[in-house]
Protein backbone atom coordinates (compact mmCIF):
# COMPACT_ATOMS: atom_id res chain seq x y z
CA UNK A 1 0.00 0.00 0.00
CA UNK A 2 1.32 3.43 -0.99
CA UNK A 3 0.63 5.29 2.27
CA UNK A 4 1.77 8.73 1.14
CA UNK A 5 0.08 8.42 -2.26
CA UNK A 6 -3.22 7.62 -0.55
CA UNK A 7 -2.81 10.58 1.83
CA UNK A 8 -2.10 12.91 -1.11
CA UNK A 9 -5.24 11.72 -2.88
CA UNK A 10 -7.24 12.64 0.18
CA UNK A 11 -5.44 15.99 0.55
CA UNK A 12 -6.20 16.98 -3.06
CA UNK A 13 -9.60 18.14 -1.80
CA UNK A 14 -8.02 20.31 0.92
CA UNK A 15 -5.02 22.06 -0.74
CA UNK A 16 -4.29 23.82 -4.01
CA UNK A 17 -2.42 22.25 -6.93
CA UNK A 18 0.94 24.01 -6.28
CA UNK A 19 0.99 22.82 -2.65
CA UNK A 20 0.05 19.32 -3.76
CA UNK A 21 2.91 19.37 -6.25
CA UNK A 22 5.37 20.29 -3.46
CA UNK A 23 4.06 17.47 -1.28
CA UNK A 24 4.95 14.97 -3.98
CA UNK A 25 8.61 15.72 -3.17
CA UNK A 26 8.31 13.50 -0.10
CA UNK A 27 9.65 10.10 -1.03
CA UNK A 28 9.32 8.22 2.24
CA UNK A 29 6.40 7.72 4.65
CA UNK A 30 6.01 4.69 6.92
CA UNK A 31 3.18 3.58 9.16
CA UNK A 32 3.90 1.26 12.07
CA UNK A 33 2.27 0.59 15.44
CA UNK A 34 -0.03 3.60 15.26
CA UNK A 35 2.75 5.98 14.16
CA UNK A 36 3.15 7.71 10.81
CA UNK A 37 6.78 8.66 10.12
CA UNK A 38 7.30 11.18 7.32
CA UNK A 39 10.86 11.81 6.06
CA UNK A 40 11.51 15.16 4.40
CA UNK A 41 14.51 16.02 2.17
CA UNK A 42 15.84 18.63 4.62
CA UNK A 43 15.11 20.62 7.77
CA UNK A 44 13.51 23.55 5.84
CA UNK A 45 10.98 21.22 4.21
CA UNK A 46 10.22 19.69 7.62
CA UNK A 47 9.55 23.07 9.24
CA UNK A 48 7.31 24.12 6.32
CA UNK A 49 5.18 20.98 6.74
CA UNK A 50 4.89 21.36 10.52
CA UNK A 51 4.00 25.06 10.31
CA UNK A 52 1.53 24.97 7.41
CA UNK A 53 0.17 21.54 6.65
CA UNK A 54 0.34 19.35 9.75
CA UNK A 55 -3.43 19.51 10.42
CA UNK A 56 -4.35 18.80 6.78
CA UNK A 57 -2.00 15.82 6.78
CA UNK A 58 -3.49 14.59 10.07
CA UNK A 59 -7.08 14.85 8.78
CA UNK A 60 -6.27 12.92 5.61
CA UNK A 61 -4.20 10.32 7.48
CA UNK A 62 -6.91 9.76 10.12
CA UNK A 63 -9.46 9.05 7.35
CA UNK A 64 -7.12 6.42 6.02
CA UNK A 65 -5.44 4.96 9.15
CA UNK A 66 -7.71 5.65 12.10
CA UNK A 67 -8.14 8.18 14.90
CA UNK A 68 -5.42 7.10 17.34
CA UNK A 69 -2.57 8.28 15.14
CA UNK A 70 0.77 9.88 16.00
CA UNK A 71 2.59 11.81 13.29
CA UNK A 72 6.36 12.34 13.36
CA UNK A 73 8.08 14.48 10.75
CA UNK A 74 11.87 14.23 10.48
CA UNK A 75 14.40 15.39 7.93
CA UNK A 76 16.81 12.92 6.32
CA UNK A 77 19.64 15.02 7.80
CA UNK A 78 18.27 14.46 11.30
CA UNK A 79 17.96 10.73 10.65
CA UNK A 80 21.62 10.54 9.64
CA UNK A 81 22.70 12.47 12.71
CA UNK A 82 20.63 10.18 14.94
CA UNK A 83 22.24 7.13 13.35
CA UNK A 84 25.71 8.56 14.06
CA UNK A 85 24.74 9.33 17.67
CA UNK A 86 23.52 5.76 18.17
CA UNK A 87 26.73 4.37 16.67
CA UNK A 88 28.82 6.54 18.97
CA UNK A 89 26.76 5.43 21.97
CA UNK A 90 27.24 1.81 21.01
CA UNK A 91 31.00 2.30 20.72
CA UNK A 92 31.22 4.06 24.08
CA UNK A 93 29.05 1.44 25.76
CA UNK A 94 31.21 -1.48 24.62
CA UNK A 95 33.29 -3.08 27.39
CA UNK A 96 36.81 -1.73 26.93
CA UNK A 97 38.48 -4.93 27.92
CA UNK A 98 36.79 -6.73 25.01
CA UNK A 99 37.57 -4.15 22.33
CA UNK A 100 40.61 -2.07 23.27
CA UNK A 101 43.13 -4.61 24.55
CA UNK A 102 45.58 -5.95 22.01
CA UNK A 103 45.65 -9.76 22.42
CA UNK A 104 49.34 -9.83 21.39
CA UNK A 105 50.41 -7.45 24.15
CA UNK A 106 50.86 -9.91 27.01
CA UNK A 107 53.71 -10.53 29.43
CA UNK A 108 54.47 -13.82 27.68
CA UNK A 109 55.25 -11.83 24.50
CA UNK A 110 57.38 -9.24 26.27
CA UNK A 111 61.16 -9.46 26.09
CA UNK A 112 62.53 -8.51 29.51
CA UNK A 113 65.90 -6.77 29.72
CA UNK A 114 67.71 -4.22 31.86
CA UNK A 115 65.84 -1.53 29.93
CA UNK A 116 62.37 -2.51 31.18
CA UNK A 117 62.87 -4.94 34.08
CA UNK A 118 61.82 -2.50 36.83
CA UNK A 119 58.71 -1.39 34.92
CA UNK A 120 57.81 -5.04 34.27
CA UNK A 121 58.18 -6.00 37.92
CA UNK A 122 56.12 -2.98 38.98
CA UNK A 123 53.32 -3.94 36.57
CA UNK A 124 53.26 -7.51 37.90
CA UNK A 125 53.08 -6.23 41.47
CA UNK A 126 50.24 -3.87 40.60
CA UNK A 127 48.26 -6.57 38.77
CA UNK A 128 48.59 -8.89 41.75
CA UNK A 129 47.67 -6.20 44.29
CA UNK A 130 45.64 -3.54 42.43
CA UNK A 131 45.21 -0.34 44.38
CA UNK A 132 47.39 -1.55 47.25
CA UNK A 133 50.90 -0.54 46.14
CA UNK A 134 52.38 1.79 43.52
CA UNK A 135 49.16 3.73 42.98
CA UNK A 136 49.40 5.42 40.62
CA UNK A 137 52.06 3.65 38.57
CA UNK A 138 53.58 6.13 36.11
CA UNK A 139 55.66 4.67 33.25
CA UNK A 140 57.64 6.98 31.00
CA UNK A 141 60.06 6.58 28.10
CA UNK A 142 60.62 7.39 24.45
CA UNK A 143 58.49 6.38 21.48
CA UNK A 144 58.34 2.68 20.60
CA UNK A 145 59.92 1.31 23.78
CA UNK A 146 56.98 -0.87 24.84
CA UNK A 147 55.00 1.32 27.27
CA UNK A 148 51.68 0.45 25.64
CA UNK A 149 52.64 -3.23 25.65
CA UNK A 150 53.20 -3.03 29.41
CA UNK A 151 49.82 -1.37 30.01
CA UNK A 152 47.91 -3.93 27.95
CA UNK A 153 49.85 -6.83 29.48
CA UNK A 154 48.99 -5.63 32.99
CA UNK A 155 45.30 -5.55 32.09
CA UNK A 156 45.47 -9.05 30.57
CA UNK A 157 47.27 -10.36 33.65
CA UNK A 158 44.69 -8.84 36.01
CA UNK A 159 41.86 -10.33 33.94
CA UNK A 160 43.50 -13.76 34.12
CA UNK A 161 43.34 -13.48 37.92
CA UNK A 162 39.97 -11.74 38.07
CA UNK A 163 37.83 -12.23 34.92
CA UNK A 164 35.13 -9.93 36.32
CA UNK A 165 37.47 -6.97 36.76
CA UNK A 166 36.14 -3.77 35.21
CA UNK A 167 38.99 -2.28 33.19
CA UNK A 168 39.29 0.78 30.98
CA UNK A 169 42.29 1.28 28.73
CA UNK A 170 42.31 4.54 26.81
CA UNK A 171 44.62 7.22 25.46
CA UNK A 172 44.68 10.85 26.48
CA UNK A 173 43.30 11.82 23.05
CA UNK A 174 40.38 9.39 23.33
CA UNK A 175 39.68 10.52 26.89
CA UNK A 176 39.38 14.12 25.65
CA UNK A 177 37.15 13.12 22.70
CA UNK A 178 34.79 11.21 24.99
CA UNK A 179 34.61 14.12 27.42
CA UNK A 180 33.67 16.50 24.60
CA UNK A 181 31.02 14.07 23.32
CA UNK A 182 29.38 13.64 26.73
CA UNK A 183 29.49 17.39 27.40
CA UNK A 184 27.70 18.09 24.11
CA UNK A 185 25.10 15.48 25.02
CA UNK A 186 24.63 17.09 28.43
CA UNK A 187 25.66 13.79 30.02
CA UNK A 188 28.78 14.71 31.97
CA UNK A 189 27.53 12.72 34.97
CA UNK A 190 27.46 9.58 32.80
CA UNK A 191 31.04 10.27 31.75
CA UNK A 192 32.18 10.59 35.34
CA UNK A 193 30.32 7.44 36.38
CA UNK A 194 31.84 5.54 33.44
CA UNK A 195 35.38 6.33 34.53
CA UNK A 196 34.82 6.01 38.27
CA UNK A 197 33.20 2.58 38.07
CA UNK A 198 36.44 0.69 37.32
CA UNK A 199 38.94 -1.55 39.07
CA UNK A 200 41.81 -0.53 36.80
CA UNK A 201 42.17 2.63 34.71
CA UNK A 202 45.01 2.81 32.19
CA UNK A 203 45.68 6.05 30.30
CA UNK A 204 48.35 6.12 27.59
CA UNK A 205 50.28 9.20 26.38
CA UNK A 206 49.19 11.63 29.09
CA UNK A 207 51.64 14.18 27.68
CA UNK A 208 48.86 15.11 25.24
CA UNK A 209 46.82 16.49 28.16
CA UNK A 210 49.20 19.43 28.41
CA UNK A 211 47.31 22.69 27.94
CA UNK A 212 43.88 20.97 28.01
CA UNK A 213 42.54 22.64 31.15
CA UNK A 214 38.95 21.28 31.09
CA UNK A 215 40.13 17.72 30.50
CA UNK A 216 42.70 18.03 33.29
CA UNK A 217 40.01 19.14 35.74
CA UNK A 218 37.86 16.08 34.97
CA UNK A 219 40.83 13.70 35.18
CA UNK A 220 41.90 15.22 38.50
CA UNK A 221 38.51 14.52 40.08
CA UNK A 222 38.28 11.03 38.54
CA UNK A 223 41.78 10.23 39.76
CA UNK A 224 40.96 11.39 43.29
CA UNK A 225 37.73 9.39 43.39
CA UNK A 226 39.46 6.18 42.25
CA UNK A 227 42.42 6.67 44.57
CA UNK A 228 40.12 7.28 47.54
CA UNK A 229 38.35 3.92 47.10
CA UNK A 230 41.56 2.01 46.37
CA UNK A 231 41.22 1.51 42.62
CA UNK A 232 44.36 1.22 40.51
CA UNK A 233 45.54 3.83 38.00
CA UNK A 234 48.41 3.34 35.54
CA UNK A 235 49.64 6.16 33.31
CA UNK A 236 52.23 6.42 30.55
CA UNK A 237 54.03 9.36 29.04
CA UNK A 238 57.10 10.20 26.99
CA UNK A 239 58.48 12.21 29.89
CA UNK A 240 58.37 12.06 33.73
CA UNK A 241 55.63 13.99 35.58
CA UNK A 242 57.98 16.81 36.62
CA UNK A 243 58.60 17.66 32.94
CA UNK A 244 54.91 17.90 31.98
CA UNK A 245 54.96 21.69 32.00
CA UNK A 246 51.48 22.25 30.55
CA UNK A 247 49.84 20.26 33.34
CA UNK A 248 48.26 21.66 36.49
CA UNK A 249 50.60 21.39 39.46
CA UNK A 250 48.04 19.43 41.48
CA UNK A 251 47.74 16.85 38.67
CA UNK A 252 51.52 16.58 38.28
CA UNK A 253 51.74 16.04 42.00
CA UNK A 254 49.15 13.21 41.83
CA UNK A 255 50.99 11.54 38.94
CA UNK A 256 54.25 11.55 40.90
CA UNK A 257 52.70 10.42 44.19
CA UNK A 258 53.02 6.68 43.47
CA UNK A 259 55.87 4.96 41.65
CA UNK A 260 57.52 6.58 38.62
CA UNK A 261 59.58 4.20 36.47
CA UNK A 262 61.46 4.67 33.22
CA UNK A 263 61.53 2.37 30.20
CA UNK A 264 64.88 2.86 28.49
CA UNK A 265 66.04 1.99 24.97
CA UNK A 266 66.94 -1.72 24.80
CA UNK A 267 70.59 -2.70 25.17
CA UNK A 268 72.32 -4.84 22.56
CA UNK A 269 71.55 -8.16 24.23
CA UNK A 270 67.85 -7.28 24.57
CA UNK A 271 67.68 -6.18 20.93
CA UNK A 272 69.19 -9.48 19.84
CA UNK A 273 66.62 -11.35 21.94
CA UNK A 274 63.82 -9.32 20.40
CA UNK A 275 65.07 -9.99 16.88
CA UNK A 276 65.33 -13.73 17.56
CA UNK A 277 61.80 -13.89 18.95
CA UNK A 278 60.24 -11.69 16.26
CA UNK A 279 61.96 -13.49 13.38
CA UNK A 280 60.74 -16.80 14.76
CA UNK A 281 57.18 -15.46 15.02
CA UNK A 282 57.39 -14.21 11.43
CA UNK A 283 58.72 -17.54 10.19
CA UNK A 284 61.99 -16.20 8.78
CA UNK A 285 65.57 -17.34 9.33
CA UNK A 286 67.74 -14.45 10.40
CA UNK A 287 71.48 -15.21 10.28
CA UNK A 288 73.55 -14.13 13.27
CA UNK A 289 75.51 -11.54 11.30
CA UNK A 290 72.28 -9.90 10.09
CA UNK A 291 70.88 -9.82 13.65
CA UNK A 292 74.06 -8.15 14.83
CA UNK A 293 74.00 -5.60 12.03
CA UNK A 294 70.41 -4.57 12.82
CA UNK A 295 70.90 -4.61 16.60
CA UNK A 296 74.05 -2.50 16.45
CA UNK A 297 72.56 -0.09 13.93
CA UNK A 298 69.16 0.64 15.47
CA UNK A 299 69.58 2.50 18.73
CA UNK A 300 66.22 4.21 19.08
CA UNK A 301 63.28 1.86 19.55
CA UNK A 302 61.71 -1.57 19.19
CA UNK A 303 59.33 -0.55 16.40
CA UNK A 304 62.27 0.10 14.10
CA UNK A 305 63.60 -3.37 14.87
CA UNK A 306 60.28 -4.86 13.79
CA UNK A 307 60.15 -2.56 10.77
CA UNK A 308 63.54 -3.77 9.57
CA UNK A 309 62.41 -7.40 9.90
CA UNK A 310 59.20 -6.71 7.98
CA UNK A 311 61.13 -5.09 5.14
CA UNK A 312 63.68 -7.91 4.98
CA UNK A 313 60.93 -10.53 4.92
CA UNK A 314 59.06 -8.69 2.15
CA UNK A 315 62.15 -8.38 -0.04
CA UNK A 316 63.15 -11.98 0.62
CA UNK A 317 59.73 -13.24 -0.49
CA UNK A 318 59.42 -10.92 -3.48
CA UNK A 319 62.92 -11.62 -4.79
CA UNK A 320 62.97 -15.28 -3.79
CA UNK A 321 66.29 -14.76 -2.02
CA UNK A 322 67.60 -15.96 1.33
CA UNK A 323 68.32 -13.21 3.85
CA UNK A 324 72.06 -12.58 3.99
CA UNK A 325 74.31 -9.85 5.36
CA UNK A 326 74.79 -8.39 1.85
CA UNK A 327 71.04 -8.37 1.27
CA UNK A 328 70.40 -6.68 4.63
CA UNK A 329 72.90 -3.93 3.84
CA UNK A 330 71.26 -3.41 0.45
CA UNK A 331 67.63 -3.47 1.64
CA UNK A 332 68.03 -1.40 4.81
CA UNK A 333 70.38 1.28 3.51
CA UNK A 334 67.52 3.75 2.92
CA UNK A 335 65.89 3.12 6.30
CA UNK A 336 68.91 3.52 8.50
CA UNK A 337 72.32 5.06 8.34
CA UNK A 338 74.19 1.78 8.61
CA UNK A 339 77.40 2.05 10.55
CA UNK A 340 80.39 -0.20 10.46
CA UNK A 341 81.13 -2.79 13.11
CA UNK A 342 82.58 -1.43 16.31
CA UNK A 343 86.23 -0.68 15.62
CA UNK A 344 87.10 -1.25 19.27
CA UNK A 345 86.10 -4.92 18.95
CA UNK A 346 89.34 -6.66 18.03
CA UNK A 347 90.21 -10.25 17.20
CA UNK A 348 92.63 -10.18 20.14
CA UNK A 349 89.74 -9.49 22.50
CA UNK A 350 87.67 -12.32 21.02
CA UNK A 351 90.57 -14.77 21.29
CA UNK A 352 91.20 -13.86 24.94
CA UNK A 353 87.51 -14.05 25.96
CA UNK A 354 87.07 -17.46 24.33
CA UNK A 355 90.31 -18.76 25.88
CA UNK A 356 89.18 -17.58 29.33
CA UNK A 357 85.77 -19.22 28.93
CA UNK A 358 87.19 -22.62 27.96
CA UNK A 359 90.05 -22.38 30.43
CA UNK A 360 92.77 -22.85 27.83
CA UNK A 361 95.97 -20.94 27.13
CA UNK A 362 95.86 -18.31 24.38
CA UNK A 363 98.99 -19.80 22.83
CA UNK A 364 97.14 -23.13 22.50
CA UNK A 365 94.38 -21.44 20.49
CA UNK A 366 96.98 -19.84 18.23
CA UNK A 367 98.89 -23.11 17.89
CA UNK A 368 98.03 -26.43 16.27
CA UNK A 369 96.85 -28.45 19.28
CA UNK A 370 94.19 -31.03 18.33
CA UNK A 371 92.82 -31.45 21.86
CA UNK A 372 89.03 -31.41 21.64
CA UNK A 373 88.54 -28.44 23.98
CA UNK A 374 91.28 -26.39 22.35
CA UNK A 375 90.09 -27.15 18.82
CA UNK A 376 86.52 -26.17 19.76
CA UNK A 377 87.68 -22.91 21.33
CA UNK A 378 89.80 -22.10 18.26
CA UNK A 379 86.92 -22.75 15.84
CA UNK A 380 84.46 -20.67 17.88
CA UNK A 381 86.96 -17.82 18.13
CA UNK A 382 87.42 -17.89 14.33
CA UNK A 383 83.64 -17.93 13.80
CA UNK A 384 83.08 -14.97 16.15
CA UNK A 385 85.98 -13.07 14.58
CA UNK A 386 84.27 -13.40 11.20
CA UNK A 387 80.89 -12.13 12.36
CA UNK A 388 81.79 -9.65 15.09
CA UNK A 389 84.46 -7.75 13.17
CA UNK A 390 84.82 -6.38 9.67
CA UNK A 391 88.10 -8.25 9.12
CA UNK A 392 88.58 -10.29 5.94
CA UNK A 393 89.17 -14.05 5.97
CA UNK A 394 92.84 -13.48 5.17
CA UNK A 395 93.24 -11.06 8.07
CA UNK A 396 91.56 -13.51 10.45
CA UNK A 397 93.79 -16.38 9.30
CA UNK A 398 96.90 -14.25 9.97
CA UNK A 399 95.59 -13.33 13.43
CA UNK A 400 95.35 -17.06 14.19
CA UNK A 401 98.83 -17.71 12.64
CA UNK A 402 97.49 -19.86 9.81
CA UNK A 403 99.01 -20.04 6.34
CA UNK A 404 95.76 -19.37 4.45
CA UNK A 405 92.09 -18.74 5.09
CA UNK A 406 90.93 -22.28 4.25
CA UNK A 407 91.26 -23.23 7.91
CA UNK A 408 89.03 -20.29 8.89
CA UNK A 409 86.37 -21.23 6.31
CA UNK A 410 86.34 -24.82 7.56
CA UNK A 411 86.07 -23.66 11.19
CA UNK A 412 83.14 -21.34 10.42
CA UNK A 413 81.35 -24.09 8.49
CA UNK A 414 81.85 -26.59 11.31
CA UNK A 415 80.58 -24.17 13.98
CA UNK A 416 77.46 -23.31 11.95
CA UNK A 417 76.60 -26.99 11.42
CA UNK A 418 77.18 -27.78 15.10
CA UNK A 419 74.90 -24.89 16.11
CA UNK A 420 72.12 -26.32 13.96
CA UNK A 421 72.44 -29.82 15.46
CA UNK A 422 73.48 -29.18 19.06
CA UNK A 423 71.35 -26.75 21.09
CA UNK A 424 73.78 -26.66 24.01
CA UNK A 425 76.64 -25.80 21.65
CA UNK A 426 74.50 -23.07 20.04
CA UNK A 427 73.73 -21.55 23.46
CA UNK A 428 77.45 -21.58 24.30
CA UNK A 429 78.33 -19.66 21.13
CA UNK A 430 75.51 -17.16 21.68
CA UNK A 431 76.54 -16.63 25.29
CA UNK A 432 80.12 -15.92 24.23
CA UNK A 433 78.93 -13.61 21.47
CA UNK A 434 76.74 -11.57 23.84
CA UNK A 435 79.43 -11.48 26.52
CA UNK A 436 82.00 -10.15 24.06
CA UNK A 437 79.62 -7.54 22.68
CA UNK A 438 78.48 -6.23 26.04
CA UNK A 439 81.76 -6.37 27.96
Amino acid sequence: MDIWGSILSSMSRRVDKSTLSLLKGIEKAEYKNGQLLISTPDIVYKEWLESNLLEEIRESAVDLLGKNLEIHIVSIDEEEVEKEVQQIKQEYNKPYRLTNLNPRFTFSNLIIGNCNKIAYQACIAVAENPGQIYNPLFIYGGVGLGKTHLLHATAHYLLSRNPDANIIYTTADTFMSELIYYMKQGSILEFRKRYRDVDLLLIDDVQFLQGKERTQIELYHIFNALHLIGKQVILSSDTPPKNLKGLQERLRSRFASGLVVEVKPPDLQTKLSILRKKSKEMGIYLPTDVSLLIAKTINSNIRELEGSLNKLKAYSEMLGRTITLEMAREVLKDLFELKEMDASLSIDKIQQEVANYFGVNLNEILGNSRKKKVAMARQIAMYLSRYLTDKSLSEISKAFKKKDHTTVINAIDKVEKSMEKDRKFKLTVEFLRDKILTS
